[in-house]
């Protein structure tokens, strides 16, 4: 199953496109029952029904889920009023949102058919920024810092987040949930891996070799022994 995550621009909800319908995933499982809980999210599948859905082709769905901010145009869709769709990481740069709302709405078959849950995650930045504040020792940072402190700090805001969901969820579920993550960390900081639609040889390269750092090899090896259990 895959499930891409475009962000309506209307009004900020998930367009949740699947492999297999998705409506469950509109809002969280908790408040199924309340009336006034407006979902968060769009069956992509429910919503374009007369449109035959399941025929979208993976690449349509691949850019509509990576619609980079002033890089690429909006992906605009045939709804009555029409809407547009941008990148996905407005909402949840890596998935585990997503993730833990399907895994929520299926606690009961996972304890009674699985071992548990490992969520792994590839990133392409550490999780605790703490090491690159947003600062130059410039005079200009009183002026420039209010401005970008919400761009520089997008990705932590999400961490704290969705390190918050991860708690609650873990604290409630009676089966193992473990959360691994591979992080791409340049041999070079200054010479790491452009957000680029191509990387040069001396990029691929680079990333490669962060698979063999002692912090992913750790990771891999706890992978390993989650999943021979």
């Amino acid at each position: 199953m895959l499930i891409f995550n475009s962000v309506i621009t209307r009004d900020g909800r998930k367009m949740l496109i699947g492999t297999q319908p998705l409506s469950f995933m509109m809002k969280p499982l908790a408040s199924s029952s309340d009336t006034d809980y407006s979902p968060d999210a769009v069956d992509f599948a429910a919503m374009f029904a007369k449109q035959n859905p399941g025929n979208i082709r993976l690449l349509t769905a691949l850019r509509m889920n990576a619609t980079f901010p002033y890089v690429l145009p909006n992906v605009w869709l045939p709804s009555n009023p029409v809407i547009d769709v941008m990148d996905a990481g407005i909402r949840d740069n890596y998935g585990q949102e997503t993730t833990l709302r399907f895994i929520d709405n299926f606690k009961d078959w996972i304890k009674n058919n699985t071992g548990g849950v490992v969520i792994l995650q590839i990133r392409d930045r550490q999780s605790d920024n703490w090491q690159h504040p947003l600062e130059t020792g410039a005079i200009t940072d009183i002026i420039v810092k209010p401005a970008t402190m919400l761009q520089h700090n997008w990705h932590n805001f999400q961490d704290f987040t969705l390190g918050d969901q991860y708690s609650y969820l873990s604290n409630s579920v009676n089966y193992d949930l473990h959360k691994l993550a591979f992080i791409y960390v340049p041999k070079k900081e200054q010479n790491g891996a452009a957000l680029n639609f191509h990387l040069t040889a001396a990029e691929k390269k680079d990333v490669i070799a962060s698979f063999n750092t002692s912090y992913n090899q750790e990771v891999l090896q706890k992978l390993l022994t989650l999943l021979s259990k």
